[in-house]
């Protein structure tokens, strides 16, 4: 059994066994080697989770101009009264979807968030080592960082359920829309 801070092997490319846990690197896909900086592999899901971030946060402000439009065309939608009935049904598919935008930019903030934590770790093994014989702060970032991604992932779920819930309700403005066309 290796103990944290205990280099066991002096030649660069070794696993760095106490940073390993056995059975972990195979469920993580991360490996920490002797002689190295940051594994790659960290490097790669911070690069992934940046791209993320850019991405929800450009269809959340993509989203929030629709719904600014839609919101204004939808007020007209009282001038015809075969479609007052729907036009409950109609905002709240518009409101489903903003509340979708702005729950996107917030993940977006927090992805970034965690970045930000996760960039004051130094993930060398050396440095690591350093970290968790003296102030460790390496886990506390770590780990505050891990609960801004599920604070993020919980987010991105709400904002799933927010665009699931319009599903019928779109089919059923969508159907009344087209037997009025056919009329």
């Amino acid at each position: 059994m290796v103990g944290v801070g205990q280099q066991t092997s002096a030649a660069a490319f070794a696993g760095a066994e106490d940073l390993n846990a056995p059975g972990l690197i195979a469920a993580s896909g991360i490996l920490f080697m002797e002689g190295e900086g940051e594994p790659v592999e960290l490097q790669r899901l911070k690069r992934e989770v940046g791209l993320l971030a850019d991405d929800v946060e450009q269809t959340g402000a993509w989203l929030a101009g629709a719904m600014e439009q839609a919101w204004e065309i939808a007020g007209g939608l009282a001038a015809y009264p075969a479609l007052v009935d729907l036009l409950g049904e109609r905002h709240r598919i518009i409101a489903n979807d903003w509340q979708s935008a702005g729950l996107q930019t917030l993940v977006a903030r927090l992805l970034r968030r965690a970045l930000d934590l996760l960039a004051r770790i130094d993930f060398a093994p050396a440095a690591l080592r350093v970290d968790l014989g003296g102030e460790r702060t390496a886990p506390a970032h770590l780990y505050s960082a891990s609960e801004l991604l599920d604070r993020a992932a919980d987010l991105m779920t709400e904002s799933a359920m927010l665009v699931h819930d319009n599903e019928r309700r779109w089919r059923i403005f969508r159907a009344r829309v087209r037997e009025l066309q056919s009329m």
